[in-house]
């Protein structure tokens, strides 16, 4: 096989992307006029399959206290988050030119957050945007009280959580699902069986009473029990259990009930009572809130597991890599599965991660059926301006269901590259499969084994 610096000519990828496009248009009658050439990627065939061991953007916790502690004092099972620099001009900005101290005022720390709540919800209305902005609460208050924007509920949170950020209380984004579903069709997410729609809210935390209150802006409310603030998982609890006529919504001056498209809905009692909290069916948190210093990177969404809220799967396995100005699926979680699509579905621009877990990372391909291969290439991701290529891994073969896995191509130290390409004697395969060894990853993250794609050609 000729080497070729970008390993296929302009003309081929070229044929490629007539292909994609013909195909998406269902113009499949002029596929047969397209120029063929002999190097076919194998991985992107109808009928490959992608396995992979772990999902460093989905985590189904089944402890509660992995997710709900105290950010200063985390335990030794807890999951890691990521806190914004307190400093961050972003913050200080905030802070100084909305004066959210004085919007805030004196009280405790769930008292401030519920003023910074009605504060947000007075400046805009709910509309459906027309792009989605950077998760930046300066930029989205600003053009949100000129009306020069339309935001949603996730940008309503954004900017609850930094401005809470910004007086010093911690603060963090949580995605509730009503149900999930793998057949739906779009558009109809509110009235699927089950319903599939989404909603973000807040969570505040409060030293006062040692615990993390839920807060959502969009629709001006936090709920309560026996006098005390309730977190997103109580909520859920009192929703599983059946018990939602003991918990009390508290609404602001600000709070109406409406659809996505910010239409009122008739009765709002029943909406607050039993139609929000329904929303809490499956509760999610980002586990990270430095989307300030870190406009970009993967987020490990922490979904909580127990008899009724069934494991998840993030935007089909992806790494979450953070794309705050696209709109994106309409529907972001699954019933959980290890397949992913992501690496193999010919967009470079998505990538998959393990965890960072210190053990043996695995992708594993089932080709659509047996076929001769000759090459390997594995497309590594950029992230802060390096390429995390792992250093060591392995590729392996194997030929039919029960056949033994055997070695294709070792690598022992890999060099920071955008892809690496692997020409390997020929040879005959269902399955390959991609090693990375305890610690085999790329320098900054020496556990995660981390690519955008795999493609595999004949000889």
């Amino acid at each position: 096989m000729q080497e070729h610096a970008d390993y296929r000519t302009l003309d081929e990828r070229l044929a490629e992307w007539r292909t994609e496009i013909l195909t998406r248009m269902d113009r499949l009658d002029e596929l047969p006029v397209l120029p063929t050439f002999p190097r076919v990627n194998l991985a992107r065939e109808a009928g490959t399959t992608v396995r992979v061991d772990s999902f460093l953007g989905t985590a189904n916790a089944h402890a509660v206290g992995d997710v709900y502690y105290d950010l200063t004092a985390p335990g030794p099972t807890a999951l890691p988050f990521t806190s914004e620099d307190p400093d961050h001009p972003v913050l200080t900005e905030l802070r100084e030119r909305f004066r959210l101290e004085e919007v805030a005022g004196e009280g405790t720390d769930v008292e401030k957050a519920i003023r910074l709540r009605d504060w947000i919800k007075s400046l805009f209305p709910h509309h459906i945007p027309y792009r989605m902005p950077e998760w930046n609460a300066l930029l989205i208050l600003d053009r949100g009280s000129r009306g020069v924007e339309h935001f949603i509920c996730v940008h309503y949170s954004v900017s609850l959580v930094q401005c809470c950020l910004a007086l010093g209380l911690p603060a963090r984004m949580i995605n509730l699902h009503r149900g999930l579903s793998d057949h739906y069709r779009i558009g109809d997410e509110a009235v699927a069986d089950p319903p599939v729609d989404e909603h973000v809210v807040a969570e505040v935390w409060s030293s006062d009473l040692d615990r993390w209150v839920m807060m959502d802006t969009d629709f001006d409310v936090h709920y309560q029990r026996d006098g005390v603030p309730l977190s997103a998982w109580e909520i859920h609890e009192a929703l599983a259990a059946d018990e939602l006529a003991k918990i009390e919504p508290q609404r602001g001056p600000h709070s109406l009930s409406f659809n996505a498209y910010g239409e009122q809905l008739p009765d709002e009692d029943d909406f607050f009572a039993t139609g929000l909290p329904a929303y809490y069916a499956h509760v999610t948190v980002l586990m990270r809130n430095d989307f300030l210093s870190d406009t970009d990177g993967p987020v490990t969404m922490a979904h909580l597991v127990d008899d009724t809220a069934t494991p998840l799967l993030w935007h089909r396995g992806s790494d979450n890599r953070l794309q705050p100005h696209l709109m994106g699926p309409v529907v972001v979680a699954q019933p959980y599965t290890d397949v992913t699509p992501v690496l193999t579905d010919g967009n470079r621009r998505t990538g998959w991660a393990s965890s960072d877990a210190p053990a043996e990372h695995t992708v594993e391909i089932a080709l659509a059926g047996p076929r001769l291969l000759g090459r390997a290439v594995l497309h590594w991701p950029e992230y802060r301006l390096d390429y995390h290529s792992s250093g060591t891994y392995r590729v392996e073969t194997r030929d039919g269901d029960d056949g033994a896995w055997e070695p294709w191509v070792e690598v022992t130290s890999g060099p920071e590259t955008p892809y690496s390409v692997h020409d390997a004697p020929a040879r005959r395969a269902t399955h390959v499969r991609l090693v990375q060894p305890e610690g085999g990853g790329s320098d900054e993250f020496p556990q995660r084994l981390w690519l955008t794609q795999v493609e595999l050609y004949a000889p």
